[in-house]
């Protein structure tokens, strides 16, 4: 970050827990409990244009507690989540994720109430104290001020499940992108997430072709593949692959084309589309993912419209078979 910049970030931030007795204030509200002594160790801000705060305060019984509070104007975003639970916070006993307007419209990163609260909630479960707290305003001029204080996620919300578990950081930057960046290109096929929703396992978008086929989209450190998967064991995928393989090649001219076996008995057709990698996508800025997670969508379309004309033609040659 530039000095530039960071003096800018600096300035804007200023007025918000400036002093312990605003960050004392923002415990009791939080009702964390007789919090003294606080100590501020850190005050950083990130390129993204957020505040954390890392602090150290005592209890009644002089047991030292850790506090991260991670602070952006904007909607709670996921960055802030990865941050406060694996990265800067993950020694920390407190995580506070701080934010002010939900406003989805102009969001640039990836976030939302929704999406951090069930985030946040999911910590919780775990024994992973987490608060999602909406309190941040700024004015024209960009400066940030303490805007009340509401709390949309807590640990008093929730009781601790054993059946949950903790996702490592690698999962939850994936789920980021299919959550946050692929899920939001289908809103029209009202795919929503809900608070208790899991949110972290299962991406594996697709869609149901004829004949017990469907679609599969997935992406990891090979690639990003969409694959044409047989539900149970039949001839249609092997029909395809020995008489429509030349229609997938046309679609996706230069992209590897294989017919592997998914089990003991079924079979998948599958596309390399890109040979970027998870971890390559995972370092890219918010606008290259939102860019990659309209690609996913699109091409998922494109090569459903490929295997359901396949699939029809593999029931016109069967059905003329059985009048002959």
């Amino acid at each position: 970050m530039d000095k530039r910049h960071q003096n800018y970030l600096t300035v804007s931030w200023e007025q918000v827990l400036c002093n312990n007795d605003q960050i004392e204030g923002l415990f009791k509200v939080l009702e964390i409990g007789e919090l003294k002594n606080i100590r501020v160790l850190s005050r950083t801000y990130s390129d993204d244009g957020r505040m954390i705060i890392n602090v150290t305060a005592d209890n009644a019984d002089d047991k030292t507690f850790r506090v991260i509070i991670d602070s952006t104007p904007g909607i709670p975003i996921w960055q802030q989540f990865i941050n406060v639970t694996y990265d800067q916070g993950e020694s920390s006993d407190i995580r506070i994720i701080l934010y002010g307007e939900d406003d989805r419209e102009y969001r640039s990163t990836a976030g939302g109430i929704l999406e951090i609260g069930n985030l946040v909630r999911r910590n919780n479960q775990c024994g992973v104290i987490t608060y999602l707290v909406n309190g941040i305003g700024f004015d024209s001029n960009g400066r940030k001020y303490q805007d009340g204080c509401h709390l949309e996620e807590g640990p008093n919300n929730v009781q601790a499940n054993t059946r949950v578990t903790l996702p490592s950081k690698r999962q939850v930057q994936e789920a980021e992108f299919w959550a946050g960046y692929y899920s939001p290109q289908r809103e029209y096929e009202y795919i929503d997430i809900d608070i208790d929703d899991d949110i972290i396992n299962g991406w594996a978008p697709g869609y149901s072709v004829r004949n017990d086929l469907r679609t599969e989209a997935l992406w990891n450190d090979e690639g990003f593949f969409i694959k044409l998967i047989e539900e149970k064991p039949s001839d249609a995928i092997h029909w395809i692959w020995n008489n429509k393989k030349s229609e997938f090649e046309a679609a996706y001219p230069n992209c590897d084309i294989t017919l592997e076996k998914i089990d003991d008995k079924r079979y998948a057709i599958s596309v390399r589309i890109l040979n970027i990698s998870m971890t390559n996508l995972i370092n890219m800025t918010p606008q290259e993912k939102w860019d990659y997670g309209e690609h996913v969508f699109v091409q998922e379309h494109a090569f459903y419209d490929v295997a359901e004309v396949a699939a029809h033609d593999y029931n016109d040659v069967v059905k003329a078979a059985s009048v002959a």
